[in-house]
């Protein structure tokens, strides 16, 4: 198994859920953690043998290269692939995609979604790609690439990169890796951040202003815009994650959660609120 997931967004915080998401190079799939007397097994306890019920899922016969996947709020999947295709599927079913995003050439090593299911966030080695999935069905209805299909309807996608000097500082053999959207798990609200690593840096960009089409940054680009727009906090030594808590923990001075960085060595929590 490549990869595994929850079954969406608010899986981790609901002591009920017994099922979790697995993916391989040509397959998605739903498993079981429950027995057959329906008691949830202790995976951690090698003397129980504990066997896990396949219970929903699909295995593609063509090379669909599978490398990471990602749940919403209402368990619908996005897909990143080898081929740097990203491809999302709703909640129902696992057999077809709903939208496929070309890629732009690179593979896509993580991917993450907001609670709503409105916005993709792609990393690649070298930049982050930033999707959005609204768009008008023929009756002038809002929709998402999760439930209706988009055809030529995708919009250009949002490219955040490192200024040269950032990306030289970072480190000639030092990737992107982990791009995650803020923690969220309620209707209505909407994430704040962006956080991915490279090297010895979390790099942080603001969702309102990489998302808004008049950002500065756009101004002037021609083709696909990107964003240079980002906070960075760096750490002695190399950063294996940079992860926002959930929501709910923010404290009371700060309007979001910390943001948690782990190193070898480390694991730190902060709000960035109070960093400038």
């Amino acid at each position: 198994m490549r990869d595994i997931t929850n079954d969406n967004k608010g899986s981790q915080l609901d002591p009920t859920e017994s099922t979790f998401l697995g993916l391989d190079d040509n397959r998605l799939c739903r498993w079981d953690m429950r027995d057959r007397r329906g008691i949830v097994q202790n995976l951690a306890n090698s003397m129980e043998s504990p066997v896990l019920e396949w219970t929903q899922g699909h295995q593609f016969t063509r090379g669909t290269n599978f490398q990471c996947f990602a749940t919403t709020g209402d368990g619908s999947i996005v897909v990143g692939s080898l081929d740097g295709k990203i491809r999302l599927y709703s909640k129902n079913s696992m057999r077809m995609a709903k939208t496929a995003f070309p890629g732009l050439g690179s593979p896509i090593t993580h991917v993450d979604v907001t609670f709503d299911g409105k916005w993709i966030l792609g990393t690649t080695d070298t930049y982050l790609i930033l999707i959005s999935t609204v768009f008008k069905d023929k009756d002038g209805k809002e929709k998402n690439g999760f439930s209706g299909r988009m055809g030529n309807k995708i919009a250009a996608p949002r490219l955040l990169k490192l200024t040269p000097l950032d990306s030289h500082l970072a480190g000639a053999n030092n990737k992107f890796h982990g791009g995650q959207f803020s923690w969220v798990t309620e209707n209505g609200k909407q994430e704040r951040h962006l956080v991915a690593t490279v090297g010895k840096f979390s790099i942080i960009w603001n969702f309102m202003q990489v998302k808004n089409s008049g950002h500065e940054c756009y101004r002037n680009q021609q083709g696909l815009k990107s964003c240079y727009c980002y906070k960075i906090v760096p750490k002695d030594e190399s950063i294996v994650d940079s992860r926002f808590m959930h929501d709910k923990f923010a404290v009371s001075d700060s309007p979001e959660a910390p943001l948690v960085v782990a190193t070898p060595m480390k694991v730190s929590s902060f709000s960035i609120s109070s960093r400038r």
